[in-house]
């Protein structure tokens, strides 16, 4: 207390003391207006720094999903089986789904959630399908979602079983292991599964080895199938097309 009163006796009595103490009070409530005032600006930064952050990030959603919309989702439908590969020798499948339905040329094939073909005419009201028996087919495919990319093709005389060619002897196979779609041929998406490695063939004089596979579609037992469609391909294949004849 006679600190207190000693200061303001000699605040009021001395003018230099009160100049100084002056001063000293401005320079404080400066510095601390200061503060304030910087603090208020760092958290309005903050604040935009955030709206930006959300609205950069809402941009990235629209974008993405401007580029799906462009690409176009799968087309699906449902069909019943006619004729399964193997009737009278056929390597072939009739669906009772035609052009009418939505079924379009270049659509794949699912039976029991497994890749079976492709649609390579209609009529109206029925789809032919050039399925994985047919000995002058090959589909691309590979081993599990990561394994080497090889060609499959099918066993002469077999509904059920296939063969993938090119795989180099690197690549560990072992029976069980699942062979999946790469999407390259442009029928399937990728990793549609295909079947199950039942056997490998493999020379010591050759870098590659030839796996057998079992259909995952059971043919003869076959009696409905999913069929999928992809815009994108139909022009994809266009342009390859148009740019193949080329001289």
């Amino acid at each position: 207390m006679l600190w207190g009163v000693a200061l303001g006796w000699m605040n009021t009595t001395y003018s230099h003391h009160r100049t100084a103490l002056s001063g000293w009070s401005m320079r404080m409530t400066g510095s601390w207006m200061n503060t304030a005032g910087d603090f208020q600006e760092w958290k309005q930064l903050e604040a935009s720094n955030t709206r930006i952050m959300l609205e950069n990030a809402r941009l990235r959603a629209e974008l993405e999903s401007l580029k799906e919309a462009r690409s176009g989702p799968w087309q699906s439908g449902s069909a019943g089986v006619l004729r399964s590969p193997g009737w009278g020798g056929s390597p072939w499948m009739v669906l009772n789904r035609g052009g009418r339905d939505g079924a379009t040329p270049g659509a794949g094939v699912l039976s029991m959630g497994h890749a079976a073909g492709l649609i390579v005419d209609t009529t109206a009201k029925e789809s032919l399908v050039l399925t994985l028996t047919h000995p002058e087919a090959q589909w691309s495919v590979r081993l599990g979602r990561t394994g080497q990319a090889g060609r499959l093709v099918s066993v002469k005389g077999s509904v059920t079983r296939g063969l993938v060619m090119d795989v180099p002897r690197a690549q560990l196979v072992l029976p069980g292991d699942t062979v999946m779609t790469t999407g390259f041929d442009g029928v399937f998406p990728a990793d549609v599964p295909v079947g199950l490695v039942s056997d490998i063939v493999s020379d010591e004089a050759d870098e590659f080895q030839t796996v057998e596979v079992s259909f995952g579609a059971n043919f003869p037992r076959s009696r409905h199938v999913v069929w999928l469609a992809q815009p994108r391909n139909q022009r994809l294949d266009s342009l390859i097309r148009v740019n193949t004849a080329q001289p």
